[in-house]
């Protein structure tokens, strides 16, 4: 009997939780997970989920000879380099997916072909089937989803919901005792911001049919008693006709309430009368910076402006749906000025509006994004290396700070926890010890 384990690796060591942490299941395993269950019936198919279990769980619970899939990001990549470690001295299958692994793949295979059979740059499902199959190749590229053509990601066939609706729960105490899940509309973004890794491999957008969409969130409600649903896609705002066919396919039988992402300028009043009938209570908005020249530097729009974003939040807020403002400090230019052009404008926002939750975060140039490009150009002009696999974000952040800002890290990290302190819940992306650029770390 095949068996296949898709892990989620938990964050590297460093890493802290937040508001987050722990609330929502990893969508894009159960997706494939669904996938290979329904083209191989007899396969064992199960998925490890690393905000539950540490590395060492994890590796004891590798099963010799199996086809072992490691879902990668940034934070988590250094565990999934030491799970795919002892995945191979057990005979294993090792595929690596993932953000991180699509953004820099002969990278990656470069340095770890002796601890990697495939990776795969952007979608798993048909790839994974394939190389259960047989296929070989060790670089797979699927840069085109095809939700519309497989099963509906059943959650609960490998995945208890129970423990992820009490973190969210316990986590938002303030909201009420919702029943969250996760879930998407579409996949991609028309924008290609600065600091955002997945600017590749999708080119172009790609909406779920909304009859599937449905179908889904009704499943949900029904057979799990979901009242929250948090979709997880890149911004809903950015297609007016599909939001309105969404919206229009809505069945009448079921009215969860809805957490959605869109930037500013997708906030109008067709828009927001749409989003108030799909029944959104919440929308996470990129404010990004307080500072009208930094906000040119992002590429979110050509009009995109401290102004905009406070309008967008200032109309969400007259219909009474809530907002959590994002910020990102360490534009290109950023300075002691720019940073307290920010503060000011989060504090006005909080001031007028009293959100309760927030992200703030230091730009981190992470392997995929523009910045990460503009940052190994300006390392590489130099005549410094700057290829390898293993990037420590923090040392990105410091690296990025020193050459493109006009502040040091103290204080871009000072100003964060200040920004950070506006909400009662927060949300940010920091490692609480470094270790270098490039450093190895046993893995």
């Amino acid at each position: 009997m095949v068996t296949v384990q898709l892990i989620q690796p938990p964050r590297s060591q460093g890493y802290g939780d937040n508001s987050r942490s722990a609330c929502y299941v990893p969508l894009g395993l159960v997706s494939i997970a669904t996938y290979v269950q329904s083209q191989l019936p007899n396969a064992r198919v199960e998925i490890l989920d690393g905000e539950f279990f540490d590395v060492n769980d994890i590796i004891d619970r590798l099963k010799p000879g199996s086809f072992v899939g490691l879902d990668t990001k940034a934070p988590n990549y250094e565990s999934a380099l030491l799970i795919a470690r002892a995945a191979k001295d057990i005979s294993c299958r090792v595929i690596l997916g993932g953000v991180y692994a699509s953004a820099i793949p002969e990278r990656i295979l470069s340095y770890r072909s002796a601890i990697v059979d495939h990776l795969v740059v952007g979608y798993g499902e048909i790839p994974v089937v394939e190389i259960i199959n047989g296929r070989t190749d060790p670089l797979i590229r699927n840069g085109s989803p095809a939700f519309n053509d497989i099963p509906l990601p059943k959650r609960d066939l490998f995945l208890d919901l129970e423990p992820y609706i009490e973190n969210f729960q316990r986590q938002h105490k303030t909201w009420g005792n919702l029943r969250a899940t996760n879930t998407f509309t579409h996949v991609g973004c028309k924008y290609r911001c600065l600091f955002c890794e997945r600017t590749k491999p999708t080119k172009g957008v790609y909406f779920v049919n909304p009859p599937r969409f449905w179908e889904e969130v009704t499943s949900l409600v029904q057979t799990h008693g979901i009242d929250y649903v948090v979709d997880f896609s890149d911004t809903l705002t950015q297609n007016t006709d599909f939001l309105r066919d969404l919206v229009e396919a809505k069945p009448a039988i079921i009215n969860p309430q809805f957490h959605v992402f869109s930037t500013a300028d997708g906030i109008n009043s067709a828009t927001i009368e749409l989003l108030q009938r799909l029944n959104v209570k919440h929308v996470f908005v990129g404010v990004e910076s307080g500072d009208e020249t930094l906000a040119r530097t992002i590429h979110k729009g050509r009009d995109f402006s401290p102004k905009m974003t406070f309008d967008a939040i200032a109309q969400l807020a007259a219909v009474d749906i809530k907002v959590t403002p994002s910020f990102v400090l360490g534009l290109p230019g950023e300075s002691k000025e720019t940073l307290q052009r920010t503060y000011d404008h989060a504090r006005k926002i909080y001031d007028i509006f009293n959100f309760e939750e927030i992200f703030c975060a230091g730009l981190i140039p992470f392997p995929g994004s523009p910045a990460f490009r503009r940052l190994e150009q300006r390392v590489e002009a130099r005549g410094q290396l700057f290829y390898r696999d293993i990037y420590d974000p923090e040392q990105l952040r410091e690296l990025w700070i020193s050459e493109f800002c006009n502040v040091d890290s103290k204080e871009i990290m000072e100003f964060t926890d200040k920004l950070l302190g506006l909400g009662k819940y927060r949300i940010t992306i920091r490692k609480e010890t470094t270790a270098g650029v490039g450093s190895d770390d046993g893995v």
